[in-house]
C-alpha cells in the first residue's frame, strides 16, 4: 500500500472519529438529561428558593407546606422607634395578606416542565441558584389609611423658642425639634419586611428643626423695660375683670419685628364662649349693653398708651363714644373685632416684647427692648366741656307731679391730643395725635302721672327734685322712635 492510500485512510479514520466523538457526548447528555428531568417528576427543580427558603426538591404540597410554617404564618409586624417602645399591628390591618395561589404558580412555572427545565440547565450551567419572591395582596386603601393614621401619631411640629413674661421678668423657652413619619419609605420597608418573612420594622422618622432657636431670641435684647403704663381696673363686675385678665394674657409675650404692623384685633381674634369670654357691659352710642368680651377696650387703652410712650407709630385708633373713667379723655382706644382697631407700627431698628398683666387691681402693659434715648410726653389741649341735656320720661308708678333721677348724665368733651417727644430735655418734635369729640350723655328724670294728692301734707317733690306741681301742668309728650320722652317747656 502506498504511502498516498496510508495517509488517505488515516485521515477518514480521524474525521469519522471527529463525528462521532460530539455524537456520543450529545447523546450523553441527552441521555442524562432525560434521566434528571424524570428524577423530578412531580417534584420542584434543585437550587430553587422562594424568599431565600429553599424548596428545590420538594413535592410542591410538601413546598406548600413549608411556605405556610415558615412565611405565610407572618399575621402581624412590629414597628420599632415609638415612644412608649414599640407596636404591633396585625397585617390585616395594613390591607397586607399572602397570595398563595400566585406565588405556587410562580413556583410551579420555575420548578417544573419543559420551560422551568431550560432554567435549570442554566444554573447548572452558571453554578447560580434561582431566588423567587412571594406575591402579596394589598389593599390600597386600608394600607393609606394606616399609614396615614401611624404618620399623625407620630408627626409632632417643632416648638420654637418663646418669650414668657413675668412681670418684669423675661423667661427664654427652649426649642424642641419636631418629627415626622417618612410615609413612603415606611411602605416600603413593610412590604419588603413581609415578603422577606421579617417580622420587625424600623419606622422611618426623621426630625425637623425649629426655626427660632433660643439663641437666636437671646440675641434680640429684650430682657429690659423700655416703657410702662398702667390702668386701674374696677373689680366691680367680675366678668368684665376677666375678660381684660383674659385678653392681657393673649397678648402677654408677643413679639414685634422691627417694620412689623401690630393689630389688637388679628391678635385677639373673635371673642368667643369657647375662648372663655363672658358677657360684660360695652358701649353703644349713649348705652351700656351687655356684649361677649366686654372690657377689652381697657386692653387696647392701655396698650395704646405704652405705644405712644415707646414713641411707635400709631396707625389706627378711634376714641370711644363716650368719655371712659379709667383714662383721660383723648387717651382711649376703642375697639370693636373685625370693624374698628388698634394698630401701630414698630418704627424702631430692634424688636420689641410686649408684655401684660392684671395685678392687684392695675392693668400693665411693658414694652421690653433697649433703652430709650427719646423721652415721650402726651399733653393736652383745647379741652371743651359740654354740658350733659335733660331728659324726662312719665312714670304712672310716682304720683302725679313728683320727679325722680334715675340716671345721672355725664358731660362731653372736644380735646387735642399731642405727642411731645424730647432729647436730652428739648424738643425735638410735637405730633398730633388725635382731635376726639365726646358726646354727653342725658341726666334722665321721671315724671310722676299717678294721682294727684289730696292732702297738702303729701307734698309734690322728691329730695333730688324741686319741680312744682305748677310746672307738671306745662309737659308735652314729644314721641322720639319707640319711647315718650318729656320735656318741660
Amino acid at each position: 500500500m502506498s504511502l498516498k492510500e496510508r495517509l488517505t485512510g488515516a485521515l477518514k479514520i480521524k474525521w469519522a472519529w471527529g463525528l462521532l466523538v460530539p455524537l456520543i457526548l450529545l447523546g450523553l447528555a441527552a441521555i442524562t438529561a432525560v434521566v434528571d428531568f424524570c428524577c423530578y417528576h412531580g417534584r420542584i427543580y434543585p437550587e430553587i428558593y422562594l424568599n431565600e427558603i429553599p424548596v428545590g426538591g420538594l413535592k410542591f404540597a410538601e413546598a406548600e407546606a413549608k411556605l405556610a410554617a415558615e412565611l405565610f404564618s407572618l399575621e402581624e409586624i412590629t414597628l420599632t422607634g415609638m415612644d412608649d417602645g414599640v407596636k404591633t399591628i396585625p397585617l390585616s390591618s395594613l390591607g397586607i395578606t399572602w397570595d398563595r395561589e400566585k406565588t405556587m404558580a410562580a413556583i410551579r412555572k420555575a420548578g417544573a416542565g419543559g420551560p422551568g427545565y431550560a432554567g435549570r440547565l442554566r444554573r447548572l450551567w452558571t453554578h447560580s441558584p434561582l431566588q423567587l419572591k412571594g406575591k402579596l395582596k394589598v389593599k390600597t386603601e386600608i394600607l393609606e389609611q394606616a399609614l396615614v393614621t401611624l404618620a399623625e401619631e407620630i408627626e409632632e411640629p417643632p416648638r420654637e423658642a418663646a418669650f414668657t413674661v413675668k412681670g418684669t421678668r423675661v423667661i427664654i423657652e427652649k426649642e424642641q425639634e419636631g418629627r415626622f413619619l417618612r410615609v413612603e419609605e415606611l411602605r416600603r420597608r413593610l412590604l419588603a419586611a413581609v415578603i422577606q418573612g421579617r417580622d420587625e420594622v424600623a419606622l422611618p422618622i426623621e426630625t425637623r428643626p425649629a426655626k427660632r432657636s433660643a439663641t437666636m431670641l437671646a440675641g434680640y435684647g429684650v430682657d429690659r423695660v423700655m416703657v410702662s403704663f398702667s390702668t386701674t381696673v374696677s373689680p366691680a363686675l367680675p366678668d368684665r375683670v376677666h375678660n381684660i385678665r383674659l385678653g392681657a394674657s393673649t397678648i402677654n409675650g408677643y413679639l414685634l419685628a422691627p417694620g412689623e404692623l401690630f393689630s389688637f384685633s388679628a391678635i385677639i381674634g373673635e371673642t368667643t364662649r369657647e375662648k372663655g369670654y363672658r358677657e360684660a357691659p360695652v358701649i353703644v352710642g349713649e348705652e351700656l349693653l351687655p356684649g361677649l368680651g366686654g372690657g377689652l377696650c381697657q386692653v387696647s387703652s392701655t396698650l395704646y398708651n405704652a405705644a405712644l410712650l415707646a414713641n411707635l407709630t400709631i396707625i389706627e385708633r378711634s376714641n370711644h363714644s363716650i368719655a371712659i373713667d379709667y383714662l383721660p379723655i383723648g387717651r382711649d382706644a376703642t375697639i370693636s373685632i373685625g370693624e374698628v382697631d388698634l394698630k401701630f407700627k414698630n418704627n424702631r431698628d430692634h424688636h420689641i416684647l410686649i408684655g401684660a398683666e392684671l395685678h392687684e387691681g392695675q392693668l400693665t402693659f411693658r414694652l421690653f427692648g433697649p433703652p430709650m434715648e427719646e423721652q415721650v410726653e402726651i399733653v393736652s389741649s383745647d379741652i371743651v366741656r359740654v354740658e350733659p341735656p335733660v331728659r324726662y320720661e312719665k312714670s304712672e308708678l310716682l304720683p302725679a307731679g313728683k320727679r325722680k333721677l334715675v340716671q345721672q348724665g355725664k358731660p362731653g368733651y372736644s380735646v387735642k391730643t399731642w405727642r411731645v417727644v424730647y432729647r436730652n430735655e428739648e424738643e425735638i418734635s410735637r405730633e398730633l395725635l388725635s382731635h376726639d369729640y365726646y358726646q354727653p350723655t342725658a341726666s334722665v328724670y321721671q315724671i310722676g302721672t299717678g294721682r294727684l294728692p289730696t292732702d297738702p301734707a303729701e307734698g309734690t317733690e322728691t329730695e333730688d327734685s324741686p319741680q312744682s306741681l305748677s310746672s307738671v301742668l306745662y309737659v308735652q309728650a314729644v314721641r322720639q322712635g319707640d319711647r315718650e320722652d318729656l320735656h318741660v317747656l
